[in-house]
């Protein structure tokens, strides 16, 4: 999976977070941005690098027990048995 496909597939404060730092948007201007505090930048920063890391590890996530959509909420209508 590529960086793009990736970050898609992150919840969407996560891929903007990670693609506003990545424009070079300072700790401030993400929070701005994000209409967050600013001392929840970093940790959200690291959750989602954590995430991408993960997707981009995992060659076929399809395979990976339901751990595409990380970050996500299963519905509980779907599940197994359920």
């Amino acid at each position: 999976m590529d960086v793009a496909s990736a970050l898609d597939e992150l919840p969407e404060v996560h891929a903007a977070v990670l693609r506003l730092r990545h424009a070079g948007i300072d700790a401030a201007g993400v929070a701005a941005e994000l209409r967050i505090d600013i001392d929840a930048v970093g940790p959200l920063l690291r959750v989602a690098e954590a995430k991408l890391t993960r997707l981009l590890m995992d060659p076929d996530p399809s395979e990976d027990g339901g751990t595409r959509h990380v970050g996500r909420v299963p519905d509980p209508s779907q599940r197994p048995g359920g």
